[in-house]
């Protein structure tokens, strides 16, 4: 073992997963298609982080909707759209 004192690396953050958020935000209300998983737990999984704000780039919580949708060659879509954020009280 060493020790090596020094500052702990940045988490990365996917840049494309911004740019994604903010283009569903560049247009309020339209569906648009944002991944393609080869199991619907997979794609199920992300829409649920994309609706929950799991996903940093897609808070606040509830800000989006996101759906996941089997198609016909076996694969699964994640659907998304941006509603605006919800003001509480």
């Amino acid at each position: 073992m060493h020790v090596r004192f020094d500052t702990p690396p940045i988490p990365h953050r996917s840049q494309e997963t911004h740019e994604t958020a903010q283009a569903l935000r560049g247009r309020p209300g339209d569906w648009a298609h944002i991944d393609t998983h080869d199991t619907m737990n997979r794609a199920s999984n992300q829409a649920h982080r994309v609706r929950t704000g799991k996903l940093a780039a897609f808070r606040p919580a509830g800000a989006f909707e996101a759906k996941a949708h089997g198609t016909k060659g076996g694969e699964a879509e994640v659907w998304a759209r941006y509603v605006g954020a919800h003001s509480g009280g």
